[in-house]
């Protein structure tokens, strides 16, 4: 039974609380409450979508209280060659591989693609993931790209002015800067996170990728994070962050 909640801005529903909780992701909680695994004030509750209140409600998992789980921000320098996904069914390596042992269930925030290097943010605070990842934030990306060709100035005019992807998608401008040493290199900046977006970006304009490599996510940076390594958030930067966010964004 699904009840609808009286205090919108309290009241969660029992899946959700269990992702905010950092217990597991909302799909895999979902299959935990089907399972009988988690009650609700002392009744065992199978209804993913049952509306609970975190505070006053006793949501026990395995018969235990939800435990106050301390909230975590990583950064990550992600090689090629690794998927961001927490399992793989061709047997790849995950980023996942790459955390380090006992912590508390995270997920990233974006993705990088198999191919794609460069810095992945980890976290467990829902909320914060949501803002950075919302495109009504236009958190700054960053980027350092490698072309196939010379980037010449009508395709950086097409990148600057927005463009529009298959299927009517249409992109933000983005900030778009040609390395004065190699046309083929170019740092381009954009303000939002759609799928395998930059890539989809220069391959409309003709000229693929060959190397793509995430530098910062905000006022976030990469600096000299060594490749495959990660390292946690410091608490300015966490705030900077979200402060980039609350803002509306200081890019775009």
């Amino acid at each position: 039974m699904t009840l609808r909640p009286k205090s919108p801005r309290r009241r969660v529903t029992l899946a959700r609380a269990l992702s905010k909780y950092g217990i597991a992701s909302r799909a895999e909680a979902r299959r935990l409450i089907l399972r009988g695994d988690v009650g609700v004030n002392g009744t065992t509750v199978t209804a993913p979508g049952m509306w609970v209140d975190p505070v006053r409600d006793a949501v026990t998992f395995g018969g235990k209280p939800l435990p106050r789980i301390p909230r975590v921000y990583i950064a990550m320098h992600k090689p090629p060659g690794i998927v961001t996904t927490r399992a793989d069914e061709r047997g790849r390596g995950t980023v996942y591989d790459l955390l380090p042992e006992g912590l508390p269930w995270v997920f990233p925030v974006g993705r990088l693609d198999l191919d794609s290097t460069g810095l992945l943010l980890f976290t467990n605070d829902t909320k914060f993931g949501e803002r950075v990842t919302g495109p009504a934030a236009k958190v700054p990306k960053t980027y350092s790209v490698l072309l196939e060709r010379p980037l010449g100035a009508s395709g950086a005019a097409a990148l600057r002015e927005g463009l529009v992807l298959a299927a009517g998608v249409r992109c933000r401008p983005a900030e778009v800067t040609i390395d004065p040493e190699d046309a083929r290199a170019c740092r381009i900046v954009i303000t939002e996170g759609k799928n395998r977006q930059v890539r989809r970006m220069f391959e409309t304009i003709g000229n693929p990728v060959v190397r793509l490599h995430r530098l910062a996510i905000g006022s976030v940076a990469l600096g000299h994070l060594k490749e495959g390594r990660v390292r946690e958030l410091t608490r300015e930067e966490i705030m900077a962050l979200s402060g980039v966010v609350k803002g509306g964004g200081k890019h775009g």
